[in-house]
């Protein structure tokens, strides 16, 4: 009987491992599809978002163009901050370069005409011509006062020196003595080597007429070939001089005169006028150009056209 039962058992005991087996296997199945089911979870890759294409999720479209806002934040100072190196190379130059270029046009060269012995050598009155004159006359003199032209040439240049200079105006001068030997030319050339940004040349004027009087400002003519490329600067500085001696003065003067046969205008390569201060033949006005005060005018006068010039560069 009890060998009976034991073998009954037997395959009722196999067939409950089997179940119980199957039923391992379906649990385990079943965790593992929950496991395979779940979503991903997404990583955080600035570089993946940038280059992810359309985005149907509302949820993540927000934080998309927030994105987007703020990398175009970040990118437009980057840009603005950095500038390509060739650029930065070639602006600095350009700079010094305006900025040295600014520096020299502030510069006048004054010429007090004449000196104390002429030098009666030729010299060519320009480049484009054949005709020559002498290098350099020692001027008028007063019918009053005596006083040679190169003196009084130079006591206005040396005022109008120190009013420019008060205005934080460069000068130079072609001379400041009477013993020198300059002639127009070399005077032209002075101003051309030194990059002036105009040269008033300072004389005073004579006349077979002891009426004739009033100050005029004389310019290089357009006629002439080597002056064309300064002749309209040069008229420019010439009308702003005259009209600043009128002022200064309360004389109408004798105005504007273009001329081509002055070496000191056709050998110049900057702007370049001649300020005739008056007439030495005539009692009255040769006495008045050697009066403090009217001397004071002038220069005053002469020094506002300059500036006003100047400025208008």
């Amino acid at each position: 009987m009890h060998v009976n039962t034991a073998k009954n058992r037997k395959p009722w005991m196999a067939f409950m491992s089997v179940a119980v087996g199957m039923v391992f296997v379906l649990v385990v199945a079943g965790c593992a599809s929950q496991v395979l089911d779940r979503p991903a979870i997404p990583q955080e890759s600035p570089i993946v978002s940038k280059e992810t294409p359309a985005v149907t999720s509302s949820a993540t479209m927000q934080p998309q163009a927030e994105s987007s806002a703020a990398e175009k934040a970040l990118q437009l100072p980057a840009a603005e901050a950095i500038p390509e190196p060739s650029t930065k190379a070639a602006a600095e130059p350009a700079a010094s370069k305006t900025a040295a270029t600014s520096k020299q046009r502030r510069l006048v060269m004054l010429d007090p005409g004449h000196q104390r012995y002429g030098n009666n050598a030729l010299e060519s009155v320009g480049p484009d011509t054949r005709e020559t004159k002498p290098k350099v006359s020692s001027g008028t003199v007063g019918v009053r006062t005596k006083k040679p032209e190169y003196v009084l040439n130079l006591e206005v240049s040396l005022l109008i020196k120190d009013e420019l200079v008060r205005r934080g105006i460069e000068v130079a001068m072609t001379r400041e003595s009477h013993e020198v030997d300059i002639s127009n030319k070399q005077r032209a050339d002075m101003a051309n080597e030194a990059g002036a940004a105009l040269a008033v040349r300072i004389h005073a004027d004579g006349d077979s007429s002891p009426k004739t009087k009033g100050f005029s400002v004389l310019y290089p003519s357009a006629s002439s070939a080597a002056v064309k490329p300064i002749a309209a600067g040069s008229h420019e500085a010439a009308g702003f001089i005259l009209e600043h001696l009128k002022t200064a003065t309360g004389t109408a003067g004798r105005g504007l005169s273009a001329r081509s046969d002055l070496s000191g205008f056709n050998w110049s390569k900057v702007p370049v006028v001649l300020v005739e201060l008056g007439f030495m033949t005539n009692p009255e006005e040769d006495e008045l150009m050697s009066e403090a005060e009217y001397q004071k005018k002038l220069a005053q006068g002469i020094a506002d056209g300059i500036e006003q010039f100047l400025k208008s560069r």
